[in-house]
């Protein structure tokens, strides 16, 4: 395991560079509840990290429960054997003050590369970002194989090793074990606001779609890093309704249209509407790949404090386009929606600027909301078969964008772990297709 905060030398004098019997090298990091050291087996010469407490907070009552908190931990990771989760080797008591032995990880947490990069003024490139979330997604995936919650997935939560070949997860201190649930409530209101699920933050019993929360709002900060550079259609993010205070998303920046639906969903506050799964979350992300660079700019764009429609142009709707809108209305308010529609026939609108303003009279944020995900969906099928008869202004003819043969040789492999099988070789031909269509 590896802490970027800097070395304390009371704390080094404090443990005399012994633990057990591990020679204690270097402090690694310091925090609220304990410290984190580099230390050497002797015995078999192997590196390995080193958490602590401090023995003050071991009293009382609150004392009892952070031990408990603290033993849980090293009881899920234990549990984990799995390359992208920080191996826990052994737990055990020195002078009565409880250690957990880890796999030491040379390199940085992803928090401490986001911090790097913008402190540089550089971004964080998306075939980066998404190796990075794969391997997290695995983790998270062979976690809840194990009946494990991790419950408190954080950029500083999320390590990568020094020469890039691994990311792993480690600090499963707020785990929630399925068998063992009355340990769960010890400091579950612990964690970072802007990571955690809206069920976590109000106190309800949290399962896996709570991680699933907290990493999509991780893909988010780090796409939120993708160089201006980056050859991807992007847009904003639609405000998202009902979500709590303190989770401080950027709803300024800008975000790749093919990711766009996966956050959307991956970040529904309601987790019967999110992805129920790390499966289904990876299935969408790499659903989403060939996409990223065929798509035209989306119409959703942030507007203030709701959910607005951006006209992509000035084109009037189509009568093909007012049948949809029509069906789509009769959905949600019944056959009235003939007679509505009536009255907007003659308005000459585009179809995206008569779907924002009849949505906005009906009743509800999630009623708005939920019409136009559906229009979004019913134009962007349209738009895929008008952009099989025009020229496309991605990859040449007939070949797919190199940007697509990077990634794919690199990531599609990191997302067919766990989820039904869509090689690299299909993956291939269906942007190759795209291409020829185009």
């Amino acid at each position: 395991m590896s802490i970027d905060q800097k070395p304390d030398p009371v704390a080094m004098h404090e443990i005399r560079r012994k633990i057990g019997k591990y020679q204690i090298r270097a402090l690694l990091g310091e925090g609220a509840t304990g410290v984190v050291y580099e230390a050497f087996d002797a015995d078999i010469e192997r590196r390995v990290a080193i958490k602590t407490l401090h023995p003050h907070l071991l009293v009382g009552k609150i004392g009892a429960g952070l031990l408990a908190r603290f033993k849980r931990e090293a009881i899920s990771a234990a549990r984990c054997f799995h390359p992208n989760i920080v191996a826990v080797l052994e737990y055990g008591q020195h002078e009565d003050r409880p250690f957990i032995v880890m796999e030491f990880v040379d390199g940085i947490s992803v928090h401490r590369l986001i911090r790097q990069r913008r402190r540089q003024g550089r971004g964080i490139s998306l075939r980066r970002s998404l190796t990075i979330t794969s391997g997290l997604l695995n983790a998270l995936h062979a976690a809840h194989a194990y009946g494990i919650v991790h419950r408190d997935v954080k950029a500083s939560n999320v390590l990568i090793t020094k020469d890039n070949s691994r990311v792993k997860l480690a600090d499963f201190g707020m785990a929630r074990i399925k068998e063992n649930s009355d340990l769960t409530m010890i400091g579950s209101l612990i964690g970072t606001p802007r990571y955690m699920a809206p069920e976590v933050r109000f106190g309800l019993e949290a399962d896996a779609r709570a991680d699933v929360f907290s990493a999509t709002r991780l893909l988010l900060e780090l796409l939120r890093m993708l160089p201006e550079s980056t050859r991807c259609p992007r847009s904003r993010l639609p405000q998202i309704v009902d979500m709590p205070p303190g989770n401080r998303i950027d709803y300024t920046a800008v975000y790749p249209n093919a990711f766009i639906p996966v956050l959307l969903t991956g970040l529904e506050p309601d987790r019967e509407r999110r992805y129920q799964s790390v499966a289904e979350l990876m299935k969408a992300i790499k659903v989403a790949l060939p996409d990223l660079q065929r798509q035209k700019t989306s119409p959703f764009i942030a507007a203030g404090a709701s959910l607005a429609w951006q006209p992509v142009d000035n084109v009037p709707a189509s009568a093909d386009e007012l049948d949809s809108i029509t069906s789509l209305l009769t959905e949600f308010i019944g056959p009235i929606a003939t007679v509505i529609m009536k009255n907007y026939d003659s308005g000459r609108k585009s179809a995206n600027s008569l779907a924002q303003e009849i949505s906005s009279k009906l009743p509800g944020h999630e009623k708005q909301r939920e019409f136009l995900r559906r229009w979004q969906t019913m134009s962007e099928s349209r738009q895929a078969l008008d952009e099989r008869k025009e020229p496309s202004v991605f990859p040449e003819k007939g070949r797919a964008h190199p940007f697509l043969e990077d990634v794919l040789s690199k990531i599609s492999h990191e997302f067919a772990h766990y989820v039904e099988p869509i090689s690299k070789t299909w993956l291939r031909q269906n942007s190759k297709k795209t291409a020829k269509a185009d």
